[in-house]
């Protein structure tokens, strides 16, 4: 009788810390755990997924770059500038037989929704969309891109008026100073859909052709902006000023940007506003504006 008294004691013991639950003080000190790892996961994760968004943004530019080549290659050593002549056709619809990809002209990290880039600008009032919702601004006849569009080109015009406004880089066609006229790639003295010949590109490893961009308006609640984004005409829409323009090299891949030189290199800036104003123009200059 004992002996079996003493069995079943032994099986309650045992069935008793079979069952035990966790105390509350157990499961705040494990939900406080799961808590602490997640907070220094969490941006662990998020930077790893941006860091292969940026490795894909360059990866882009880099087939728009060889998608740049082998129009030159077809067109005598020409090569566009923002679009057609006359507009018709924006740079990446004339690139399309080339590349032969919709998708390598939007950014992945590209935002599709407007919003007010006061963390970049302080002072703007525009709404900017990091890709566009209606292609590349084309004529519908002419336009062969109909996703998103993320990447704006060099355009930088000089006319009788310069569109740099940093000391040594303001010379024109008309009164080019002792430095001579500055310009993006296009022709001296014509609008941003004259492009130029390559020979005329003079430091094509040192002036950045296509980069990251942003286009937007104020009050504006679509991302209708594919005839802003594909091109900038002037120096203050460069990250090298604060003025809220049209269309404005975009900061979205952390602190910094991407951009794809002339000669087909790309390069990740790892801090928005950090360019030179040599860096935007074909001439080869010093970082003062004056000839190399």
């Amino acid at each position: 009788m004992s002996q079996t008294m003493a069995q079943n004691a032994r099986q309650n013991n045992h069935s008793n810390r079979l069952h035990r639950a966790f105390t509350l003080i157990e499961l705040l000190v494990v939900i406080a755990i799961i808590a602490l790892l997640a907070a220094i996961l969490f941006p662990v994760f998020a930077r790893a997924r941006e860091n292969a968004r940026k490795s894909s943004c360059l990866n882009n530019l880099k087939q728009i770059g060889l998608g740049f080549q082998q129009y030159s290659q077809d067109y005598d050593g020409m090569t566009p500038g923002s679009s057609s002549t006359g507009g018709n056709a924006s740079w990446p619809s004339l690139l399309m037989p080339y590349v032969k990809s919709e998708q390598i002209f939007a950014c992945p990290s590209g935002t599709t929704s407007p919003a007010i880039r006061s963390d970049v600008m302080p002072a703007s009032t525009r709404a900017y969309c990091g890709t566009t919702s209606n292609g590349d601004g084309s004529a519908t006849a002419e336009r062969k891109l109909n996703l998103g569009l993320s990447y704006g080109v060099n355009a930088i015009t000089v006319t009788a008026t310069s569109n740099f406004t940093t000391p040594g880089f303001t010379g024109t066609t008309s009164a080019p100073g002792a430095n001579g006229p500055k310009c993006g790639y296009v022709t001296p003295g014509n609008t941003t859909t004259v492009g130029l010949a390559d020979s005329d590109v003079e430091d094509p490893a040192g002036t950045i052709r296509a980069f990251d961009s942003m286009a937007g308006s104020v009050g504006a609640t679509d991302c209708n902006h594919g005839n802003s984004i594909r091109a900038i005409s002037a120096e203050d829409r460069t990250d090298r000023t604060l003025t809220d323009t049209a269309s404005k090299v975009a900061r979205r891949h952390f602190e910094g940007f991407n951009a794809m030189y002339g000669d087909g290199h790309v390069k990740y800036y790892v801090k928005w506003g950090t360019t030179k104003a040599s860096d935007w123009t074909i001439q080869r200059d010093n970082p003062d504006g004056t000839p190399k």
